[in-house]
């Protein structure tokens, strides 16, 4: 078990120190990146990185400077930050729906800390639960309880579009993030490309949560192991020599998800519960300087 996965709360623990025990937030990493962004309050100007795109260059600062610079903002004074929290059968396998439980309950805590409004959208088939955002922090530890008394649900289909038509329904804006392992076929029916004329207020972030043994097998794997689909309950005997077409079945898998959220304007990040979240969803938000 690495380092990572060692620091993992559980689920009680999660539930014990923010509803019983009021302290610092345990979570590492400097959050400061979620929350700036393109279009909202200027906030400051910086030298150039070598992962900023150019479009975000100021100009008039090269001509003065001869430096590279780019613009900084930050979102408004308040804003919403959501959670569509995917509570299907198999976001069950492995330790992805804790890590998915660490990763919801740190964001909730950097949007509450930040007096900003945090809510919360549980989904499988349907729209299990909605917490309208608030601020405040018993807004947060009712978040924090339903993510560490969440139980996930047998579907045969889980729908994501119905948790995005509850948001789009339920909210004029907001900044949200998405918590699933999207094993399913996703089709979306709207789209958050950002719109010259900015009718879109709705910036929407998708973390794909796998296990790493889930998307790729050992090369030169052998044998017959028995696994049980928790979406539709099947049983199957995965054959372990086909290894390499089960790792370009998932690799195609991948691809297709990337693409189809890519296409309703949803940038995406992989993750696995091997890694630092935190660190990484920093470098990820980091990258557009979208918020």
């Amino acid at each position: 078990m690495s380092k990572t996965e060692k620091s993992l709360l559980s689920k009680k623990e999660l539930l014990d120190i923010f509803v019983h025990h009021r302290v610092d937030s345990p979570f590492p990493g400097d959050w400061e990146s979620v929350f700036k962004g393109v279009g909202y309050e200027f906030w400051s100007l910086r030298e150039l990185g070598p992962t900023d795109p150019f479009k975000n260059i100021d100009w008039k600062a090269r001509a003065k400077t001869g430096k590279y610079y780019v613009r900084e903002y930050l979102a408004e004074s308040y804003f919403n930050l959501m959670i569509l929290y995917d509570l299907s059968s198999s976001v069950a396998f492995g330790r992805k729906e804790l890590f998915a439980a660490n990763i919801a309950v740190s964001l909730a805590y950097t949007a509450i800390a930040g007096n900003n409004g945090c809510g919360l959208i549980m989904f499988a088939d349907d729209v299990i639960l909605y917490i309208p955002p608030r601020m405040g922090w018993s807004h947060f530890t009712q978040i924090v309880a339903a993510i560490a008394e969440a139980t996930p649900i047998a579907c045969d289909d889980t729908n994501l579009n119905r948790a995005i038509r509850k948001l789009m329904n339920e909210l004029p804006e907001s900044l949200t993030f998405i918590l699933s392992d999207f094993m399913f076929a996703f089709k979306t029916e709207y789209s958050f490309q950002r719109a010259s004329h900015g009718t879109n207020k709705h910036e929407v972030k998708a973390l794909q949560i796998v296990e790493d043994w889930e998307v790729m097998l050992p090369a030169h794997s052998r044998g017959l192991i028995p696994l049980v689909d928790y979406e539709s309950g099947k049983s199957i005997l995965l054959d372990l020599n086909k290894w390499r077409q089960y790792n370009e079945k998932m690799r195609a898998h991948l691809e297709d998800t990337k693409d189809a959220l890519l296409r309703a304007g949803i940038d995406s990040l992989l993750m696995t519960p091997t890694e630092d979240f935190a660190q990484k969803i920093n470098a990820f938000m980091q990258k557009d300087h979208l918020y």
